[in-house]
């Protein structure tokens, strides 16, 4: 199976984090040049996943030095780092999903996929 990820944002779990899927407090304190961070927003924001059959999803493009200023945070060539991780598991756990590729995007949404979405 191949997992085919875009540009790596957002984060993983970190030592004493309430929400698995956020980085570590200090890892947004280190990156933090305003009141809040990009990095934060964006793992508020696009905790969503989309998934596409193959090599199919296009890439940031030109835009790609922008994406964490522009939109909703869900852009084309982008993948969550915990959204890339899950699907890699869930596609392990899969008898049907072997010998497959697929990519994984993004999606705005606040909340995680539910085990029926999935």
């Amino acid at each position: 199976t191949i997992v085919r990820a875009g540009t790596l944002k957002g984060g993983a779990g970190g030592e004493g984090n309430v929400y698995p899927q956020y980085l570590d407090n200090s890892f947004y304190e280190l990156t933090k040049n305003d009141i809040i961070t990009w990095q934060l927003l964006f793992d508020c924001n696009v905790r969503g996943v989309t998934l596409a059959r193959g090599d199919v999803r296009s890439g940031p493009g030109v835009g790609a030095v922008f994406t964490p200023t522009y939109g909703d945070g869900a852009n084309d060539g982008d993948s969550g780092r915990c959204g890339v991780a899950e699907a890699t598991v869930r596609s392990l756990e899969e008898e049907g999903t072997a010998n497959m590729d697929f990519g994984v995007g993004t999606a705005q949404a606040r909340e995680v996929p539910s085990e029926e979405e999935w």
